[in-house]
């Protein structure tokens, strides 16, 4: 029923440059396609548990079993979850699809990414800050300028030359690894007697060797009579 559904969410996913993307989001742009398009779109509980069951998508619940938070953080329902999420900041759950590998240079392009956009929506917040309220701007460029340092250290740290340098090391130690196990000639079998062997070396140890007679005295010739 919701193939065609399922099918917009894989093509929207594929082409999303974070490849670990808030299901909201997708829901989202699914909802904008199916309304386009003239296609049923269910709920956003439904469309979470379609997801999860589809063998096409690796689910990331942000939630435990006991519904706590999977980071550890306090859930606070006061957030204005509509003006982050025009931000870019998103909560809830996660998907990937399951055949685009995480390397190094996916990862790295996702951490500059979500920095940059923190870095943005701080920009937006001084443009909109207050004005008269000297201690809001005091704390907001204390942020500012922790943030623009973080950002210049995860450009340096997670630069893509450094990462291809690190996907190329491990491609190679993986190699390594491969033709190490080829290579590896298995112990040698230990051969077993041949049959008949061992019983006739049991029988020889269990027959005890017969003892000598000990030689017999010649008998003394007795002296004639005189």
């Amino acid at each position: 029923m919701y193939e065609r559904c399922l099918n917009e969410a894989e093509r929207i996913l594929a082409s999303d440059k974070d490849v670990i993307v808030p299901v909201k989001k997708i829901w989202e742009a699914v909802d904008k396609q199916g309304k386009r398009q003239g296609f049923e779109i269910p709920a956003l509980p439904d469309f979470t548990a379609l997801l999860e069951g589809d063998a096409r998508f690796e689910f990331m619940p942000s939630l435990d079993e006991n519904g706590d938070p999977m980071d550890g953080s306090q859930r606070d329902e006061a957030d204005p979850q509509e003006e982050l999420e025009t931000l870019g900041f998103y909560s809830g759950d996660r998907v990937k699809l399951k055949s685009v590998e995480l390397t190094p240079e996916t990862l790295g392009g996702l951490i500059r990414r979500k920095v940059d956009l923190t870095m943005d929506a701080l920009t937006k917040a001084w443009e909109r800050r207050p004005e008269g309220d000297q201690n809001a701007e005091d704390q907001l460029l204390d942020i500012l300028a922790k943030t623009q340092k973080l950002q210049r250290e995860v450009k340096s740290t997670f630069s893509p030359e450094k990462m291809k340098e690190l996907e190329a090391a491990l491609d190679q130690a993986k190699k390594k690894k491969a033709s190490a196990s080829k290579t590896k000639k298995p112990a040698a079998k230990k051969r077993a007697p041949a049959k008949g062997t061992a019983k006739k070396k049991s029988r020889s140890a269990a027959v005890k060797p017969r003892a000598k007679k000990s030689a017999s005295r010649p008998k003394s010739k007795r002296s004639p009579r005189s």
